[in-house]
């Protein structure tokens, strides 16, 4: 299973327990009020684990990122995406063309996801199963999306940073000619 303290982001405090016996010896010297979910072992078979946020405008889906890690939980900042160029490269073709990379049917899924949600502004934290389903590991009105240094390795995903931009001011002035 996965414990995750209550109302806590990113990964903090978040464990996996291996077994009944390290669940038993974990609950006896954890206070507080955790969250318990089973932990789905979603390992691509080159071994490593794969990300995706997408971000909702208006409910319109646009890719912000795919993070790659070997280890179970992924987080951008700690996969290491700047010193691999075949992650950059796959980073960069979900980016270019989510429907190639996800196919039709997580694209339906996640379009439905936004509709669902119903926010002016929200995300979805995902991986993609080998049938083609949507695992979705949080869904929230707070992502985080930001601009890379112009000058790094990453400065070609501000393009699609500015996608999303330019949809969150389209939407206010289409809000505020109401």
């Amino acid at each position: 299973v996965l414990a995750r303290p209550a109302a806590t982001h990113s990964g903090e405090g978040l464990v996996r327990l291996e077994n009944i016996e390290a669940l038993e010896d974990w609950l006896r010297v954890s206070h507080g009020i955790y969250y318990l979910t089973t932990f789905f072992d979603y390992r691509n078979p080159d071994g490593n684990y794969r990300k995706y946020r997408i971000i909702f405008i208006d409910r319109e889906v646009f890719p912000y990122h795919l993070a790659i890690s070997p280890h179970w939980i992924v987080h951008y900042v700690s996969s290491d995406m700047e010193s691999n160029a075949w992650k950059l490269v796959e980073e960069r073709c979900f980016l270019q063309a989510p429907q190639h990379t996800l196919g039709a049917r997580a694209m339906v899924a996640l379009a439905a996801i936004g509709r669902r949600l119903d926010l002016d502004y929200g995300g979805i934290d995902f991986t993609l199963l080998p049938d083609g389903r949507v695992f979705v590991f949080e869904a929230n009105a707070s992502m985080l999306v930001h601009r890379e240094r112009y000058n790094g390795p990453l400065a070609e995903k501000n393009r699609h940073v500015e996608r999303i931009v330019d949809a969150f001011e389209q939407m206010l002035v289409r809000r505020r000619a109401r």
